[in-house]
């Protein structure tokens, strides 16, 4: 084989193994998203998985729906952004969507 192509081979080879680190990585990254109201709070897997959704207590008494609604996808976007942050550290531009 010519040096220049085990060369390009080996190359390809670590970056290979340096994605597959980072995804072990942010698969074991925890992100948190909030609301902006502080009520609701969004636990997810640096590879964007959702983990738990937490929500105060005192949302319950109100009982406004939509508000809660709202607070959940503001957390639930919130963790996303913080995910993708996260991976662009790690691993360069990437897309995280939560699932």
């Amino acid at each position: 084989m010519q040096p220049e192509m085990q060369e390009f081979l080996d190359n390809a080879r670590a970056f290979e193994q340096r994605m597959r680190d980072g995804e072990a990585s942010l698969r074991q990254a925890v992100v948190t998203g909030r609301s902006a109201d502080g009520t609701v709070a969004v636990l997810a897997s640096g590879l964007g998985e959702l983990k738990t959704v937490r929500v105060e207590p005192g949302v319950f008494e109100h009982r406004d729906p939509d508000r809660l609604a709202a607070a959940i996808a503001e957390a639930v976007r919130a963790a996303a952004a913080n995910a993708r942050g996260l991976a662009e550290q790690r691993m360069g531009p990437v897309e995280i969507n939560l699932y």
